[in-house]
């Protein structure tokens, strides 16, 4: 059974041929032999060690960091392969990060507007209003020393926050009992998931799950301030953020119940989660004056609403019985495959709690489907139990089993953005 319960002490759970990220240090005496004096006098003998030991912490705190960069630079590299294959553009903006750049640029006014249409083709001027501005406004706010640069700084904003991501994943993995091994596997996995080509765009996914996870680190730790800070940051930055909120003002509430210390924390952990994407609800709801608000404006603009799995369920019975086409199947057995995944997960309860909260989310509703798989990027804790999984096996299984998901997922991202329209 797989724990995320933190350890008493703060120990973890090792699997036998793994090793923590730090390396611990040196116990006992220094082996005999020459030694080299450190920089300083009070180093002694012990300055042959210093720096090499730094180095190699230095390299284990920067895997995940490598491994990030590495698929996000692979990513990128098929994703323009792909294109030009296809004799296509290879266009950063592509889909919705034409409106994500533009938000950063001038707001959710001054869209041209033949892009902003309902799903009758009538020109709809609150369409925008469907993307939350928590990443817009951060590629603006980073981007006003470099005006007119702002696709720069939003891939920069993107890459950060992969890395970020990555960093959460592991630390959120430990808690799971994951030893190195495991904790690497889990990071190279959330970087190379199907439709993880979104995190090298100007797409809000991978601030997003640098967010959750770290949130749900905090819920963890029981630090509950920037639990609170980091669901209220999320709930400005997506709506897939909405299972995250709930749990952290569940796991809130739980411990002012239980415990005697942190009851303030606790408390306004509660009171601020929320915040954030209830501000932004309350402020469409008020500037559009549509009916329903946000709500009633993504039903409008892309036919969202609640039914329960219906059109879902159908479209995928459906897809999995008579389609012959490569990408609507691989997404309807990725819909399947998740579903299952969460319910046999075994978690603790914040973290299951967030996880079939997502996929509950991304199956519940009818609208698009195709970039179903996008929106489940954010139940990335379903990857950690599978990367500790993996990390149980030997050295080489472990290796090529995540290399070869990784570049399936490359690929599914690339096909995705230069073959399928519609899909992200």
């Amino acid at each position: 059974m797989i724990s995320f319960t933190p350890k008493r002490n703060g120990a973890v759970r090792e699997d036998a041929l793994d090793r923590p990220l730090y390396l611990p240090r040196p116990v006992g005496r220094p082996p005999e032999g020459p030694a080299l004096i450190g920089p300083y006098p009070e180093q002694g003998q012990h300055g042959n060690q210093l720096w090499p030991s730094r180095l190699a912490r230095l390299r284990m705190l920067a895997q995940p960091a490598v491994i990030v960069v590495t698929i996000r630079a692979l990513g990128l590299l098929a994703a323009w392969v792909m294109c030009a294959v296809n004799h296509r553009p290879f266009d950063f903006q592509a889909w919705d990060g034409y409106f994500y750049l533009g938000m950063a640029d001038y707001g959710y006014s001054g869209f041209d507007p033949s892009v902003t249409y309902d799903l009758q083709g009538n020109y709809f001027p609150y369409a925008p209003m469907a993307f939350f501005p928590g990443y817009p406004l951060a590629v603006r706010l980073l981007g006003l020393p470099f005006s007119g640069h702002l696709l720069a700084v939003a891939l920069t904003v993107s890459l950060a926050a992969s890395i970020a991501a990555g960093y959460g994943v592991a630390r959120l993995a430990r808690h799971a009992g994951a030893g190195r091994r495991g904790q690497l596997a889990a990071v190279a996995l959330t970087a190379g998931a199907p439709m993880s080509v979104v995190y090298s765009l100007p797409y809000p996914e991978a601030l997003l799950v640098a967010l959750a996870a770290w949130t749900l680190v905090a819920v963890l730790e029981h630090r509950w301030t920037p639990a609170g800070l980091g669901a209220a940051a999320a709930g400005l930055t997506s709506p897939m953020a909405g299972p995250l909120i709930p749990v952290v003002m569940a796991a809130g509430l739980v411990h002012l119940f239980r415990a005697r210390t942190h009851r303030i924390a606790a408390a306004v952990a509660v009171v601020v989660a929320p915040l954030g994407m209830l501000g932004y609800l309350l402020w469409v709801s008020l500037v559009s004056g549509v009916p329903g608000g946000y709500f009633g404006i993504t039903e409008r603009g892309w036919g969202n609403h609640v039914d329960f799995g219906m059109t879902t369920a159908r479209w995928v019975l459906d897809t999995l019985t008579t389609s012959r086409e490569v990408f609507p199947v691989l997404t309807a057995a990725a819909i399947v495959a998740v579903v299952i995944a969460t319910v046999r997960a075994r978690m603790s309860w914040p973290v299951w709690l967030y996880t079939a909260g997502t996929v509950a989310l991304v199956v519940a509703h009818s609208g698009i489907i195709h970039d179903r798989v996008r929106l489940l990027l954010s139940a990335f804790p379903l990857l950690i139990v599978a990367a500790i999984r993996l990390s149980r096996r030997r050295g080489r299984t472990t290796v090529f089993v995540v290399c070869g998901v990784v570049l399936g997922g490359l690929w599914f991202g690339a096909y995705s953005l230069a073959v399928w329209p519609s899909s992200i």
